[in-house]
């Protein structure tokens, strides 16, 4: 292959964004740079100045015409002018139009389908108006698993083709051998882990009444730690009900709501948990769970949408909406019993499954697809 393929990549997502999307985007793009070929040129895409994100109404809406003008005007100009032949955005959305561009999108989900009385009006709109069409002309979609890619071509009314499956990774947190020892704290008691948003689909307030009720029932001396923060979506957020629940229950001493954390401190909390819980009642990845397998945490999961085809028999499963079935997995995971035991045997043949370069290599090769080339190594 004689030409030189010049892929850009939207790089908005790095500045604003907080939780998995900014994660994605930057693991991949770190994969991107340490995989690349010689005739390979990878063009990282940016907007000079961005609103920050906000509550307020009048500075939301800002963000929002300054996002449509970056996808729809700046983002296409920059890739003609710089004769881009791929561009990648990881975040649902690309432009309506790009020219000789040919356009590969990240869908990590489907909840705009799934939940949208979780969304925005406006947001919603131009999702279902603009993200969908350009979706649609895309030369290739990526799904994180092939849950995702089966709710994309139902909803996107798709072939089959057209959706590819690109496995995620673990966040490449530090190592457990070392961490900053001004973090690694002494435990009062064990804890459980949580890592994510606070937002509805996480099931945060069916956790939070599930292991209430192991405190009430049981002599166990436990604690939770739910590390995230609120969302910037008031229909998505459950903050202040996650907060009420806490208070109303008394259960202020055992669960703390730790808010977003840096890397490090990210890596304490890993080190330091005795299990990891994953009560979500829809996800498209769930990258949590292997960044818990990272630290050898025994992990329960609920065993609905692409839970299982992710952690595989590596995680004990339960039932999201079934209190009784979490309470039992919770209790399974603080006295580590045998199902424990025997999940925890499995998390590094799992673990080897997954791979950021991996998926590099992946993308380059559907590039190379887009373009005709058929010898991508």
């Amino acid at each position: 292959m004689n030409h030189t393929l010049k892929i850009a990549v939207d790089c908005r997502d790095l500045r604003i964004a907080k939780t998995g999307s900014k994660t994605y985007l930057s693991e991949i793009l770190s994969s991107l740079k340490r995989t690349k070929r010689d005739n390979f040129i990878l063009i990282e895409l940016s907007p000079k100045n961005i609103f920050p994100i906000s509550n307020n109404k009048f500075l939301k809406l800002l963000s929002h015409l300054q996002f449509i003008f970056w996808k729809q005007i700046q983002l296409p100009f920059l890739c003609f002018i710089r004769k881009c032949d791929i561009l990648i955005c990881t975040d649902y959305f690309l432009p309506s139009f790009n020219g000789r561009t040919k356009n590969i999108v990240v869908f990590h989900d489907a909840f705009f389908w799934e939940y949208p009385h979780h969304y925005n009006r406006l947001w919603l709109k131009m999702f279902q108006i603009w993200a969908v069409a350009a979706a649609k002309r895309a030369y290739r979609i990526l799904a994180p698993s092939k849950y995702v890619k089966f709710k994309l071509i139902h909803y996107l009314n798709v072939d089959d083709d057209k959706v590819c499956v690109v496995y995620e990774a673990p966040k490449s947190i530090n190592n457990i051998d070392s961490v900053n020892p001004v973090l690694t704290f002494k435990k009062s008691s064990p804890y459980l882990l949580h890592v994510g948003s606070l937002i509805k689909h996480k099931n945060l307030l069916f956790l939070i009444r599930s292991f209430g009720n192991i405190l009430k029932t049981t002599n166990i001396n436990c604690c939770l730690y739910l590390v995230g923060g609120s969302s910037n979506s008031k229909l998505d957020d459950e903050t202040e009900q996650i907060k009420s629940l806490i208070l109303n229950e008394g259960l202020n001493e055992n669960i703390i709501l730790k808010g977003y954390v840096d890397d490090e401190e990210l890596t304490s909390y890993y080190k330091n948990a005795s299990g990891y819980i994953f009560p979500s009642y829809n996800e498209g990845f769930g990258l949590p769970i292997l960044e818990a397998m990272k630290f050898r945490l025994p992990i329960a999961a609920s065993n609905n949408t692409c839970l299982p085809e992710i952690a595989k028999n590596a995680a004990i499963y339960f039932d999201p909406y079934n209190l009784l079935e979490l309470e039992l997995a919770i209790k399974k995971i603080i006295s580590i019993d045998q199902d424990v035991l025997d999940s925890l045997s499995f998390q590094s043949s799992v673990l080897a499954e997954y791979s950021w370069d991996k998926a590099a290599l992946e993308i380059y090769s559907i590039c190379y697809d887009a373009l005709g080339y058929s010898d991508f190594k």
